[in-house]
């Protein structure tokens, strides 16, 4: 009986590559090696020294190449029994052993590819550290009512994110959350004084401030947004730059007795 590969050439050449894991056994043995690219769409057989055989196909031909650098699966091109036959004897993702589909498609051949994105928090974990940064978040805008100031800034937003969504990064630190913040601002309070409140001086000191926190090891993303908003909005050194210092203290504050609940990361990693 004739063996084709389930990639023919002319139907699915331009298909990538689907990465399965390597199966192994006393019985079913995947033999690995490199094809050239216009090899895709033969049948081959490749197994060094022998063919290669699957329990589930009485003598198929396959072939398989190695992963891509940095993966540790194994590339299995999956094979079907006549010309007009479309069962299908593929690796399973899960078992690595060789089975039989009805439905198979080139899409079941992707189930092997996973996402690289960090895992998701517990759930937990995410309640308590939602509820500190609505908290802290609050009590910005409390404080400002009362003063009759505005302490909700952008900014701070995107470092309550860090404080409280990525307690141990660096950036999250008090080091770079109230030092990082209070560089910033200063280098926009010096760019509009030298050039002037502009959209072209706002970019400049935006920049500047990046330069300047990594300088003085006081890395902190949204600082370069306290900077831009410095100058495209003329904001005055007073009460600006005290009600900004003041309100990153209460990120701070907050975020620490976020941190000793248990059930999120210890924060601060380090004060200094």
């Amino acid at each position: 009986m004739g063996v084709r590969n389930f990639f023919p050439a002319g139907r699915m050449r331009r298909w990538t590559t689907p990465f399965l894991p390597q199966a192994s056994g006393p019985e079913e043995v995947l033999a690995t090696a490199r094809l050239a690219p216009q090899a895709i769409g033969d049948t081959k057989e490749i197994s060094p020294g022998g063919r290669t055989h699957l329990k589930a196909t009485p003598d198929p031909e396959t072939r398989v190449e190695p992963s891509r650098p940095g993966r540790t699966a194994y590339v299995a091109y999956p094979v079907a029994f006549g010309k007009d036959d479309e069962k299908t004897a593929f690796v399973s993702p899960t078992s690595g052993k060789a089975g039989m589909s009805d439905e198979t498609t080139a899409t079941d051949a992707w189930r092997g590819l996973r996402s690289r994105a960090p895992a998701r928090p517990k759930t937990a974990a995410i309640a308590v550290f939602t509820a500190g940064a609505t908290i802290a978040l609050v009590t910005l805008v409390a404080f400002g009512t009362v003063l009759d100031q505005v302490w909700l800034m952008p900014p701070l937003v995107a470092s309550a994110a860090l404080v409280f969504g990525a307690p141990t990064l660096p950036l999250a630190q008090p080091r770079s959350v109230i030092g990082g913040q209070l560089l910033a601002a200063l280098t926009g309070f010096a760019v509009l004084a030298v050039a002037g409140s502009s959209v072209w001086a706002a970019a400049v000191a935006g920049g500047l401030a990046l330069g300047v926190t990594a300088l003085t090891r006081t890395p902190h993303s949204p600082a370069a947004a306290t900077a831009t908003v410095v100058v495209a909005q003329q904001q005055p050194l007073v009460p600006f730059l005290p009600i900004l210092v003041a309100a990153t203290v209460v990120l701070v504050l907050v975020g620490m007795l976020i941190g000793r609940s248990g059930v999120t990361p210890r924060y601060p990693t380090y004060w200094w």
